[in-house]
C-alpha cells in the first residue's frame, strides 16, 4: 500500500477500515452506557418494589413510574447522535495525511483544530505499532512515535500513523531511515531498549560531526 509514494515523500492516508473502527467504537461505547443505564433503572426498580411506604424513597418511584418515558428520550437523544457522530468521524479520518521525508515525518489531522506535526529524526526515541482487537477486525494497525519531549510520560506517543494496513512495513522503514539520519547503533526493531537521554546525545554528535566533515570539505577544495 503506497509503498513507493511513501519512500518518495509523498502524502499517503489511512483506509476507510479506520473510519469503520471508529464508528464500531461508537457502537460498543452505546450499547455499554445502555446496559449501565438499563441495569441501574431496573436495579432501583427492583428495589423500590419493597417499599410498602408511599411516602417512601421518592427518585425510586420517580424512576419506576417514569420509566418508559425516559427510555423513549434516551434512544431519541441517541438517535440524533449517532448520525452527527458518524459524519465527524467520516470527515476527520478524511483530514488525515501523512508524509515521511529524510529527516522528519509530518502527521495532519483535525476537524474543527487543524493540526499539523512536524517530528524531527533528531527528537525522536522510539517508534513502534500497535495491532489491537478492532484493528484485526479491520485488518488495520498505527505506527506510533515518541519523541524526546513526551517519551516516558503518560500523555502517549507525539503522533500516531494510524488506519494503514502496512505498518509494520511503515514502522522498519522509519527506523531505517532514522538509522541512516544519525548514522549508527539501532540493531533491533525497536528503539525503547535506548535511553531517551542517550539517543538525543548521539543523534546530537552525529550533526556535528557531519558538519564539521563538511567544513573539511570545503576548506580542502
Amino acid at each position: 500500500m503506497y509503498w513507493e509514494e511513501i519512500v518518495k515523500g509523498k502524502p499517503f492516508y489511512p483506509l476507510i477500515a479506520l473510519r469503520n473502527k471508529f464508528i464500531l467504537y461508537i457502537l460498543t461505547a452505546f450499547i455499554g452506557i445502555t446496559a449501565a443505564i438499563f441495569g441501574f433503572g431496573s436495579f432501583i426498580a427492583f428495589m423500590s418494589g419493597f417499599d410498602s411506604d408511599p411516602s417512601g424513597d421518592g427518585f425510586g418511584r420517580w424512576i419506576s413510574s417514569s420509566w418508559p418515558v425516559l427510555v423513549f428520550v434516551y434512544f431519541v437523544i441517541w438517535l440524533g447522535l449517532i448520525p452527527i457522530l458518524i459524519i465527524l468521524v467520516d470527515y476527520y479520518v478524511r483530514t488525515m495525511e501523512f508524509v515521511i521525508l529524510d529527516n522528519e515525518v509530518i502527521v495532519k489531522k483535525g476537524v474543527l483544530n487543524k493540526e499539523v506535526k512536524h517530528i524531527p529524526f533528531r527528537t525522536i526515541t522510539n517508534v513502534s505499532s500497535r495491532y489491537g482487537i478492532y484493528d484485526r477486525i479491520f485488518q488495520i494497525g498505527t505506527c506510533e512515535i515518541e519523541t524526546a519531549g513526551k517519551s516516558g510520560q503518560q500523555m502517549g506517543p507525539e503522533a500516531k500513523i494510524e488506519g494503514i494496513s502496512n505498518f509494520i512495513e511503515v514502522r522498519d522503514l522509519i527506523l531505517d531511515m532514522l538509522r541512516q539520519f544519525r548514522g549508527q547503533y539501532a540493531t533491533t526493531t525497536e528503539l525503547e531498549s535506548l535511553p531517551s537521554s542517550l539517543t538525543s546525545r548521539q543523534g546530537f554528535h552525529g550533526e556535528m560531526l557531519a558538519e564539521l566533515r563538511e567544513i573539511k570539505r570545503i576548506l580542502s577544495e
